[in-house]
């Protein structure tokens, strides 16, 4: 073999000795078998390159070499800083038309949380201080909250979490440059933010930042398995709790951790004993000391059957392939199994055993949640594994990509299983599914296309990409490219549809649940208020209001359970007629009251009527309550039941006017005061008067009508006019 010239022979040398830090593994692959002796060849190198710059002249063609060189570095080094600013604006893009807070009480818990620690108030909600073991989301979007006006506010914090959530591209970049070539870390990096499940950010949940937040730890737990870091004693427990203290789900990272240790710790045990002893202390400290999980301790996992956790185990696990994008799922796992049995670095190794461990656990957690409490497909729980299974794809082609037509194989067996999958019979006839982004981008493609072309489609497209990869070999030139691209194309399309899905159901919320403004009660003037809820009457509009208004203070419950575990007041009224609120009769305030299901009459001036099914009133000290009629809505329609009451109770009789529209059937009617009853047929356009003497007691009024089909409203009988006659 001819001598090299001094400098290719320096950059030869070089090349050599940073392929050998970064995978000690490659040693094997130096020319003839043996490595070289490192600390020798790296002086070499050293002395070689000054008797380059020295011996060898500049040339032209050298300086062209140099000019042609720069720009592609400047371009590496800013491509990741490009791809998060484009994926951060595409993605706020998307979420402008998601309108209004949707996840009842989990948004309402991390918007109130944010928005108490703007204020300076802690961890508080509705006046209260709340203990929630997970608040790092809520104190990252706090800021956002500092803007006066909500809706500005409320994109504001959409943007937050969009670039939040985008920064997920550093810490996957990071990871996948431990072990592939800079254009297959930079794919990982984009795959990260080509999610469909990236339509996360825009809810005010914990997704956004419990997204970068796993990566990072995943990244911190293999520096640490792979003897990289000096402080693992500290930086292991840190990160756990940094992750479970971000997101609950995440307390399967420690049980992860000690699944590497045991697997990959082997001769080196000693170094990971005491950063496994302060892990498990607080693992232990978590599951052990009473409340210190918050609302996510009591369960009732204990009634999970095997057989329900193996279903739901199948049928999320058979939504992780098109959340992953399809193409690149075969090589990922191949790539799993080579990582895991045959590791070049223990960095590798490390890796493997971190993503199969914790994707495991998280299949495990969505089963047994399922199974007991969901009844439903939880694909949210799983995304975060995403840019792990890009990263052993491309270890997958880097190293040859070998057994290629069982990886073939493989791929079209997984493919025929796939398209056994009945997606139809996942959906049904919803259209949106917040849990599982694949259902919901079928939902869409089924109505664009129909369900049968919907359901050939997503049959038809793991076929034609199990085809092509036994087609085109891993190993030519681009393959891995192109496959990559294809799953990232597949899950930008996929998340294109969860999006306009997305806009129309939360759109549909705004117009159904809110007012206009939303936020009319920060606007009015009124100052802080109080929110009375009814019998009977529809909580989302409840809290609707709550999620839009800062100057909303509380929640009084009248006649009806909780809707939500966080802090309420209970109401009664008085024999007298008196509401007592929490033991206390009413001080002088403003009560917005939700009368959707119920019409209530008591002391006080009405000041707002902001939409149908609530109304504001200023009521003064030891306000009164004269009647109150439970199932009774603004529009003047009962459902099957009617309860009327008045304050204080005395003798009289109750008269009522009951009719039904035209072409409406004719329905019986049973009316009821103490021991008086009376049962009438109500018929259409026809106007029924009644009278129903008492000696107190309220008056119960049952209308004979088949409930309605699929949840929709029950229409008992229309009231014209309704009122107590004293004697």
């Amino acid at each position: 073999m001819p001598a090299l010239p001094a400098f290719a022979a320096t950059a030869f040398r070089q090349r050599w000795i940073r392929l050998a830090v970064a995978h000690p593994g490659a040693k094997s692959s130096w020319p003839g078998g043996a490595g070289p002796d490192f600390a020798r060849l790296t002086a070499a190198a050293s002395q070689a390159d000054t008797r380059c710059m020295s011996a060898v002249p500049t040339t032209a063609a050298q300086v062209a070499a140099e000019t042609i060189t720069l720009p592609r570095v400047v371009a590496r080094r800013l491509a990741l800083p490009v791809l998060f600013l484009v994926a951060t604006a595409y993605h706020f893009l998307q979420s402008q038309g998601h309108a209004t807070p949707t996840v009842f009480n989990d948004e309402l818990l991390y918007a109130k949380l944010s928005q108490s620690i703007a204020a300076g108030h802690g961890l508080a909600i509705r006046g209260e201080h709340f203990f929630f073991p997970a608040p790092l989301a809520s104190l990252v979007q706090a800021p956002a909250w500092l803007l006066h006006s909500m809706t500005d506010a409320y994109a504001a914090a959409k943007l937050l979490n969009a670039a939040v959530m985008s920064a997920a591209v550093f810490p996957s970049y990071w990871l996948a440059r431990r072990v592939v070539r800079p254009s297959f870390a930079l794919l990982t990096a984009a795959a990260a933010v080509a999610t469909p499940a990236m339509f996360y950010h825009a809810y005010m949940m914990s997704e956004a930042l419990a997204y970068p937040v796993f990566l990072v730890a995943v990244a911190v737990l293999t520096r640490a398995l792979a003897g990289q870091s000096r402080w693992a004693a500290i930086e292991v427990p840190a990160v756990c709790a940094l992750a479970i203290a971000t997101r609950i789900q995440f307390v399967v990272l420690p049980l992860a951790y000690f699944a590497a240790v045991a697997i990959c710790g082997r001769g080196t045990y000693r170094r990971h004993a005491v950063p496994a002893a302060v892990t498990a202390a607080l693992l232990a400290a978590l599951i052990g000391l009473p409340g210190l999980l918050g609302q996510y301790g009591p369960s009732n996992f204990g009634h999970a059957t095997p057989a329900g956790i193996a279903h739901w185990a199948l049928m999320n696990g058979a939504l992780l392939p098109f959340a992953l994008g399809l193409a690149i799922v075969p090589g990922a796992i191949f790539g799993l199994g080579l990582m895991l049995a045959r590791p070049r670095s223990p960095v590798e190794r490390a890796l493997a055993v971190l993503t199969v461990v914790s994707t495991t656990l998280f299949l495990g957690q969505t089963a047994l949640i399922s199974a007991t409490e969901a009844h439903r497909p939880l694909e949210r729980y799983l995304f975060y594994v995403t840019p792990l299974f890009f990263l052993a794809f491309f270890r997958f082609a880097e190293r040859g990509a070998p057994r290629r037509f069982l990886y073939a194989g493989v791929g079209c067996i997984g493919a025929l299983l796939l398209s056994r999958l009945s997606l139809p019979g996942m959906t049904g006839t919803a259209g949106f599914f917040f849990d599982a982004p694949t259902l919901t981008g079928f939902a869409r493609a089924a109505y664009h296309f129909g369900l049968p072309d919907a359901s050939l489609l997503y049959a038809a497209i793991p076929l034609a990409l199990a085809l092509l990869a036994w087609a085109v070999p891993l190993t030519r030139r681009g393959a891995p490219h192109l496959f990559a691209l294809l799953a990232i194309c597949l899950s930008l399309v996929a998340g294109a549809s969860v999006y306009a899905t997305d806009r129309l159901a939360t759109q549909w919320d705004a117009r159904t649940f809110s007012a206009d403004p939303p936020d009319w009660l920060d606007r009015s003037g009124l100052g802080p208020a109080r929110y009375l809820t009814l019998p009977r009457s529809n909580d989302f509009l409840g809290t609707q209001l709550e999620s839009w208004n800062r100057d909303l203070r509380g929640v009084i419950l009248l006649g009806k359970p909780a809707s939500d575990p966080y802090p309420v007041q209970v109401a009664h009224i008085a024999p007298d007629g008196r509401l007592i609120v929490a033991g206390r009769p009413t001080r002088s305030e403003v009560l917005v009251i939700n009368v959707d299901g119920s019409a209530i009459d008591l002391d006080g001036r009405l000041v707002a009527r902001p939409r149908q099914g609530l109304v504001a009133y200023r009521v003064p000290e030891n306000a009164h309550v004269r009647s109150l009629a439970r199932g009774l809505s603004p529009d003047g329609w009962t459902g099957t039941l009617l309860d009327y009451e008045v304050w204080p109770r005395r003798a009289g009789s109750y008269e009522l006017t009951l009719t039904l529209p035209p072409d409406t059937s004719p329905r019986n009617a049973t009316l009821s005061a103490g021991g008086a009853k009376r049962t009438v047929i109500l018929r259409a356009a026809h106007r029924t008067h009644l009278t129903i003497p008492t000696s107190g007691a309220p008056l119960h009024v049952v209308v004979d009508v088949p409930t309605s089909p699929l949840g929709g409203r029950v229409l008992g009988a229309q009231v014209v006019a309704l009122r107590f006659v004293s004697a």
